[in-house]
Formats: structure tokens, sequence, C-alpha cells
């Protein structure tokens, strides 16, 4: 079985020209935004109109120890890069702030994992393109600083739709016993199911965490021979 063609390619053309992220469309623009507290007249909307002269603004004073901004792609993607752009009047209020990913399983307690901590400050009407530092799914994306009010003027997502999700279904207890067509150590389960959907002939994948990362094997078919083993995960793609 082969992985959809389009969504393939995609991929290929992701891992190859990574470095190229003005190939990619902004998926945040337009879409749901939220905010711990804003100023009616500068509501979270305002960072994803496409228009640099409009931002967001706090209340008047700090809501809480820490403040957040937050955009629902709406389904999943495979994040590039992540562009703010800060407002024309100030020069230090957008410092030393957080961008997080939120997984596409929006249940009470949905995975939430680093893009990257920006350490610094960006400048008035300046724009930072910053780049997560591993390759990550998210539904939502949220930048967030410790201490004191947020405010920008817009934020531009570059990403990659993620053709429904990971697209594999995890059989727990089994490991399978066939030669893999590839091993190796990522850091994530995600990258491993990456990796699978890229490799044109693997339809199947299994991983074992340790301290020393995630040891990845791919493999070919969704048959072949198991045994019960619960340190192991099975992932077979979903039909």
């Amino acid at each position: 079985m082969e992985p959809p063609r389009t969504c393939l390619l995609l991929l290929i053309t992701y891992l190859g020209i990574l470095a190229n992220v003005d190939g990619f469309r902004n998926v945040a623009l337009g879409k749901p935004a939220s905010m711990n507290a804003y100023r009616n007249r500068n509501p979270p909307s305002a960072a994803v109109d496409g228009n640099a002269t409009t931002f967001i603004h706090p209340p008047g004073s700090l809501v809480d120890p820490i403040s957040w901004w937050e955009v629902d792609l709406l389904d999943t993607y495979y994040i590039v890069s992540v562009s703010i752009t800060n407002r024309e009047c100030c020069d230090n209020r957008l410092r030393n702030f957080t961008i997080d990913l939120i997984s596409d399983d929006l249940s009470a307690s949905p995975t939430t994992r680093l893009c990257h901590f920006y350490p610094g400050t960006v400048r008035k009407s300046v724009t930072e393109i910053i780049a997560c530092d591993d390759v990550l799914t998210a539904r939502k994306v949220r930048v967030s600083m410790e201490d004191r009010p947020l405010d920008f003027s817009e934020v531009s997502i570059k990403g990659l739709h993620a053709c429904g999700g990971l697209q594999f279904t995890l059989n727990p207890g089994i490991r399978r016993l066939d030669t893999a067509l590839r091993q190796l150590i990522v850091d994530s389960t995600a990258t491993c199911a990456v990796r699978c959907r890229v490799e044109i002939d693997c339809d199947a994948f299994q991983t074992l965490t340790s301290a020393l990362g995630v040891t990845c094997q791919l493999l070919v078919g969704q048959n072949g021979n198991t045994v019960t083993d619960n340190t192991w995960k099975y992932y077979s793609f979903i039909v």
C-alpha cells in the first residue's frame, strides 16, 4: 500500500526545501484567534487580519502572570516558521517570548510542545521569522510572555497541510519481528511518522523510547510476524 501521492510529494518538498519558507502559504490568515485578556478595540483577530497597521493589545494592567495569544488553524499542519511583526510604536515590549504548538487533540489535556523560545527584543515595525526547533505538527499556535503584557501587530504562520493528520493508528502491545526497511534514532514518534510517509515503501513503523531518543523502525507492508511487547509501539498506515 502506498501513501496518497499528493501528500507524499508535499512532504518531500517540505523536507527538501525547508530553508525556502516563502514557498508556503500563511495558514493563520483570517483564522480564529484568542487571548487571555484584551482591549475591545484591539481584539486577538487583529494579529491575523493581514494588516500590519492593526494590533492586539491587553487591558490597561497585567491580568495574569503569563500573557498569551493563540490562533486555531482549524486543521493539522506541519509548522515551518512563525513570523511576528512588532508594532510601529514600541521598541522594548516584545521580548523573551515563547512559541508553543498545541496538538489537534483538543480534549481537556491537549499536547503542547515547544516550537521555539525567542531570547531578545523585536524592535518596532520589525518582522522576525522564527523556525521551529523541530519538525512538528499542530492545530493551534500560541505566543506567550511572562510578567509583561503581550502586544504586537501581526503573526504569519508558514505551514504544510498534514493531509488529515499523521494517518497512522496505534496497535497497542504489538511488535513486528520482520526486518526493518530502515532503522534510525529520532526525537519523537511524530518525526518517525514523517519519515515513514516520505519513504515510498513504508506502510507501518514502530518505536522504542529510551534515554537516548526514539528508535524508529520503518516497515514494509502491514502484515508480518508479531509478538506481544509493551515496550514498543507499533503504528500502521490507515487505509
